[in-house]
């Protein structure tokens, strides 16, 4: 038997008769070159085998993310869902509105390459996987909830299958995003174009009243600090908040937003350091508004002189000095104006249903309230009007 294989092994073609001798030439259970001639057979069927292995494994880490993405929220989704007015609820806006927003904010289309066009604040941590596999509206979508909703993120990270950090990162990029492309816009029209679109029962009263002012405080945490308590501590509202003045038009279109000052400034004060009686005299020098044009506000505005010093006239309720009853004529005017007045008091009440500024601010945020401030205030010009011509 030996000499047999021996001479075999000689032989030129020695593979191929191996393959071909019958098993049953060698002694049985000779496991050990049965093993070795299997080896020599299988060899190419099993590196085919393999590669097709590579293959299937590749379709399912594949089929596996895109399950993983039908499963997350998207715009499209949130908008067939049964649930009535689901996305409104969701965003504070209608799925056309949001269509519109993405078009503002640069977002590509979701028939579009996530990569197409993307706006260069946009393009951080490319190399964080869970924030890659998030398309740009489904980014806007849930900053969006987290603006309207106050969502918490580790529920926002559940939803949208990414991981906490993550969420924490894209909030933070989008509003200062959103607050960059918002603040650039001019968003006091000319005189001529709120005459224009003036509703018809307060051009009746006040023709040249061109801008209603008001206050209004946000809720925060208390600070440690007892400086910073004794600042924040609002007398009106009995706790700590943070303040700032609003202007808008006969309409209900918001018109000036001012950063949040310490809840305990008069509303004085935030007039003259917000920043509007210098964007009043800019107005008065371009056109936009004229020598003689008013302002409204509630008399708690004590103002009137600052007002008339930038050559403007200020429309208030009448103060009651005296023990006396008020004169008819005072109170028709103080109905007259509170009619009118209550409509800044809804713009600020519609902003405010973004319940990321309604609920009581954790110190968490406080680094960029002044920007969620100015970009959930911008956006609410974004829905309807409060009143129309």
């Amino acid at each position: 038997m030996t000499m047999k294989i021996n001479a075999t092994i000689k032989h030129d073609h020695y593979k191929t008769y191996l393959t071909h001798v019958s098993c049953s030439f060698f002694a049985e259970g000779d496991e050990e070159w049965n093993t070795t001639l299997e080896r020599l057979e299988d060899k190419d069927q099993i590196n085919t085998l393999k590669t097709e292995l590579n293959l299937h494994k590749t379709e399912i880490l594949t089929l596996n993310e895109q399950i993983k993405a039908l499963e997350c929220l998207t715009p499209e989704r949130v908008y067939k869902s049964t649930i009535p007015r689901y996305f409104q609820y969701c965003t504070g806006f209608t799925y056309s509105q949001y269509n519109e927003l993405c078009t503002f904010f640069q977002i590509p289309n979701s028939s579009e390459s996530k990569e197409v066009n993307i706006p260069p604040a946009l393009t951080y941590c490319k190399t964080n996987s869970y924030i890659k596999q998030m398309s740009l509206r489904q980014q806007l979508l849930m900053v969006l909830m987290k603006l309207r909703n106050n969502c918490d993120m580790k529920e926002l990270a559940f939803k949208f299958g990414i991981d906490e950090p993550s969420v924490s990162i894209i909030f933070r990029a989008w509003v200062d995003y959103m607050y960059n492309k918002l603040a650039s816009l001019s968003i006091w029209p000319h005189r001529d174009i709120i005459t224009s679109q003036m509703p018809d029962k307060y051009k009746a009263d006040y023709p040249t009243s061109f801008g209603i002012l008001d206050c209004t405080e946000l809720r925060i945490q208390k600070p440690s600090s007892l400086q910073l308590q004794s600042q924040t501590f609002s007398d009106y509202k009995s706790t700590n908040t943070l303040k700032a003045l609003i202007a808008c038009d006969p309409r209900g279109a918001v018109t000036f937003i001012s950063t949040l000052f310490t809840g305990s400034i008069s509303d004085r004060e935030i007039f003259n350091q917000c920043g509007i009686t210098t964007l009043l005299e800019g107005l008065i020098e371009c056109g936009y508004l004229k020598k003689g044009d008013a302002l409204m506000a509630d008399k708690g505005f004590l103002i009137e002189k600052d007002v008339e010093s930038l050559g403007l006239k200020l429309n208030i309720p009448p103060f009651n000095r005296s023990n006396v009853q008020m004169p008819v004529g005072d109170v028709l005017k103080t109905k007259k104006i509170a009619k009118h007045r209550v409509t800044v008091e809804r713009a600020i009440a519609k902003i405010k249903k973004f319940k990321i500024v309604s609920g009581r601010i954790p110190n968490s945020i406080l680094g960029n309230i002044n920007e969620i401030w100015y970009v959930v205030s911008m956006l609410s010009n974004f829905q309807p009007h409060i009143l129309q011509k």
